[in-house]
């Protein structure tokens, strides 16, 4: 048999489907869409109620209008006439380190700073000597992020709050002291630390985002295709130049 290509996570054969072993008809039918993120995560089902905070985790990241640079990216490239898929791609493609990016540098320090038993104080002391941001605190436009509150209730209800959840609370309230401005935190700041304290690997942060901000994606695409003009773009009117006036092209000499 050929070892050319090699996964862990799934086996196909004639009639059969099986994810991390598990029949694809019986997660179908018994597991939640959380429950199988988790799974194809980490790796194994879980044990308590982590599929659960995974999907409100995922519909926490669902959705932000157009105040979101990669939710733009899919309504310029959806107005060009290309097929639905290239346009949500677009809105994939555009999540980087400033948008969608901050969940898992945040999620490294966090479990930096629970494995070296550091306190918010010095976390945010080293922070602002290396002139370095917190990720996953402030908002451009929510001082008191509704989706960080109901995740942190969600994850008490279901016990999974532990060093990392408590750690990312006491930065958030010693950032007035340390920094000079309270930081609020953010849901990637809480996606962060509930992905540390459920254990799964902080270099998925930006997993979390993609999967969760998908369907967004898709419902912008199909609106903009189906109920907006096409070819979206700003008129020369909304444009600033700021170069040179009109010249001349001197003449080549020769």
């Amino acid at each position: 048999m050929s070892e050319f290509w090699k996964t862990d996570i799934s086996r196909v054969r004639p009639n059969e489907i099986l994810v991390r072993g598990y029949p694809i008809e019986q997660l179908a039918k018994g597991r939640s869409f959380g429950d199988v993120v988790y799974l194809l995560l980490t790796g194994e089902l879980p044990t308590r109620d982590e599929g659960a905070l995974v999907e409100a985790m995922l519909v926490a990241c669902c959705e932000h209008s157009l105040a979101a640079p990669s939710t733009d990216a899919v309504r310029f490239v959806a107005s060009s006439g290309v097929p639905l898929q290239t346009a949500v791609a677009a809105g994939v493609s555009a999540i980087g380190d400033v948008h969608g990016g901050a969940i898992e540098p945040c999620a490294m320090l966090l479990q930096a700073a629970v494995s070296a038993a550091r306190s918010a104080h010095d976390v945010l002391t080293a922070l602002r000597q290396e002139k370095k941001r917190l990720p996953g605190y402030g908002h451009p436009v929510h001082d008191k992020d509704p989706r960080t509150r109901v995740l942190f209730e969600l994850a008490e209800q279901m016990e999974l709050t532990g060093p990392h959840v408590a750690l990312a609370r006491e930065l958030e309230d010693a950032t007035e002291a340390v920094i000079g401005k309270r930081l609020p935190l953010n849901v990637d700041g809480a996606i962060a630390a509930l992905m540390c304290d459920m254990g799964i690997d902080p270099a998925l942060g930006k997993s979390f985002f993609i999967i969760g901000r998908t369907p967004g994606y898709v419902a912008h695409a199909h609106e903009q295709m189906t109920q907006e003009r096409p070819f979206k773009a700003p008129t020369y009117d909304d444009i600033s130049y700021a170069g040179p006036d009109r010249r001349e092209v001197p003449e080549r000499k020769l």
